[in-house]
């Protein structure tokens, strides 16, 4: 497990623990849906200082049930447990909610919405929707690089993340992660052409040879990705190690206002949430997986244009639309795209992300099941 950049915000304040690397990190997690589902039991987990809030002029008895289900999910459910997470942050909004119309902050209070951490592979969801911006899904759909590589079927695999530690460019972060040699950066390998393989070098392929960013800094990426996409400054790429899969840093207020242009259709990814997905579950496709981390799972969820298509059951079901990152952040939207959601933590155990996901699992059906 690579170690990486970690900004904690509290009481106003930056604190830099830490400026060693960003990460890829591992997506996976269990599904959620709509439809009435068991809500949480308790623990006896010390969970304390959760919060809820409702939107001004909530008529409806059931939003306030929804509210309150999902608070004790939190603070109760045995998945959400701080003795387990240690302390988190989760909330859930709407395409329109300014603030969240539910939220949290367990444990001991010291994760709040402004906690900026390094996403991980929450990066993937907003390099994803970047390409669409620019691109449009025609030209993805009908460039095999785009396709595949949004798809994590590219073949450009085997970057070595902690390469990218120290360089200044995406190019130079691509061409180090592929050890440094220029055949590695130019041809893709033949084992994993056309098989899904969750790996940072797709995404770094892309940006540095495909969408022409190989010389640019993570500062210029900042800019450019608040220039496209509206990103609210408070995101920035590692300054020292350009992964794109990987190496953004952010809060929960950061994602949410990302997630809420796409549900209010404001990026073009929006309109094409799960569009094209892949199957990502060995079992369900032999032969077709090369690396999926949602084995832990044993889930079929599949792989959209850089982000997860969550579903517990299969059969065409679907749950939400994830992009969980490897230390625990885990932002999703609701399969009808009337809802998002949060779970905001840094956990450098190995699953976390997938504690996280079932955390916020827990959460959304409770509030569903209110609803």
């Amino acid at each position: 497990m690579r170690s990486e950049s970690v900004f904690l915000a509290g009481s106003g304040a930056l604190l830099l623990s830490c400026l060693l690397s960003a990460c890829g990190g591992g997506a996976a997690g269990t599904g959620a849906s709509s439809p009435p589902v068991q809500g949480g039991s308790t623990t006896s987990g010390s969970n304390t200082g959760t919060t809820g809030s409702t939107t001004g002029g909530t008529a409806a008895s059931g939003m306030g049930a929804a509210i309150a289900a999902a608070n004790k999910a939190a603070a109760t459910d045995p998945l959400c447990s701080v003795d387990t997470l240690g302390d988190f942050y989760w909330e859930i909004g709407t395409a329109n909610s300014g603030t969240p119309v539910a939220s949290g902050a367990q444990g001991q209070g010291s994760v709040t919405a402004s906690s900026i951490f390094n996403i991980a592979s929450a990066s993937k969801w907003i390099f994803g929707a970047y390409v669409l911006e620019k691109k449009g899904l025609d030209q993805v759909r009908n460039d095999a690089s785009l396709r595949d590589g949004l798809r994590f079927m590219s073949g450009y695999t085997g970057l070595n993340d902690n390469a990218c530690i120290g360089k200044l460019t995406i190019g130079a972060c691509f061409i180090a992660g592929m050890a440094g040699t220029p055949g590695q950066t130019s041809q893709p390998d033949p084992a994993t052409v056309g098989k899904f393989d969750y790996d940072s070098g797709h995404d770094q392929k892309l940006a540095a040879q495909d969408m022409g960013m190989a010389n640019f800094s993570a500062a210029q990426l900042d800019r450019e990705y608040q220039n496209t996409l509206g990103l609210s400054q408070g995101f920035n790429m590692a300054g020292l190690d350009p992964l794109m899969a990987g190496g953004m840093m952010g809060s929960a207020n950061d994602y949410a206002q990302f997630l809420r242009k796409i549900m209010n259709k404001e990026l073009v990814i929006g309109n094409h949430l799960g569009a094209d997905a892949v199957c990502t579950l060995p079992s369900a496709c032999p032969g077709q997986v090369v690396y999926s981390p949602i084995v832990v799972l044993n889930e079929p969820w599949t792989y959209s244009y850089n982000h997860w298509v969550e579903s517990e059951h299969g059969n065409g079901s679907i749950d939400a639309y994830s992009s969980p990152g490897k230390w625990g952040f885990y932002p999703w939207i609701s399969a009808d795209q009337k809802y998002y959601g949060i779970v905001s933590r840094h956990d450098k155990t190995p699953g976390a992300y997938a504690a996280s996901v079932k955390c916020g699992r827990q959460i959304r059906k409770a509030f569903f099941a209110a609803l």
